[in-house]
């Protein structure tokens, strides 16, 4: 397998026609763990440093001034966290229910993922400079994109042989992941900051 940029977009491109055969490829590659978490960090400080881009090109309403919607870093620390818990829950639930993969598979999967939505978040950004409504359309359809994937990467990772029994784990994972991501945010005091934002908007 190469890693050169176009051939990199050319597999996520066919991510989406054919998911379970580009996650075949990828967990072929059987690369360490230590490697898989680096590049997992990289993307995810990749994607931190497109969002802060996109707040100054793209400063936040007022009224979210004090919310968590307009805290870049914050953000970015906490879509991080839910990838690593992403990573676990994938490998925890997959093999509760019968599955047979592997973790490192599931840090493939996630930073697979990543490396796919900051695509689309790199065109959403660019298009919102002269087209902002078909960037909106994008971002929907890289979010339906995302779950697509998602779906037919752990079925593959697993053995699973449908992708909807995944897509319901999702959806469980999914509560389970924003259930811990509010405690995460409450302990960082975010939940205090957004309380104070729009109290003061009151």
């Amino acid at each position: 397998m190469r890693f050169e940029p176009g051939y990199l977009l050319g597999m996520a491109m066919q991510s989406i026609p054919e998911p379970r055969k580009i996650a075949r490829e990828l967990f072929a590659l059987n690369l360490d763990r230590a490697t898989l978490w680096q590049i997992l960090i990289l993307l995810m400080v990749i994607g931190a440093i497109l969002g802060v881009g996109s707040s100054v090109l793209f400063p936040p309403a007022p009224e979210l001034e004090g919310t968590i919607f307009a805290m870049p870093l914050i953000v970015a620390m906490a879509e991080a966290s839910i990838a690593v818990i992403t990573v676990f829950l994938i490998y925890w639930l997959g093999r509760s229910a019968g599955g047979t993969g592997r973790f490192e598979d599931g840090i493939v999967t996630v930073a697979w993922l990543n490396f796919v939505l900051l695509i689309v978040q790199t065109v959403v950004l660019v298009l919102s400079l002269f087209a902002p409504s078909l960037a909106a359309l994008l971002w929907l359809f890289g979010g339906f994109t995302g779950f697509w994937i998602l779906s037919h990467f752990i079925a593959e990772l697993h053995g699973f042989a449908s992708a909807l029994r995944v897509f319901l784990t999702i959806l469980l994972t999914s509560f389970i992941a924003v259930a811990i991501l509010s405690i995460i945010l409450a302990i960082l005091g975010v939940g205090g900051a957004m309380t104070s934002g729009e109290l003061g908007n009151v």
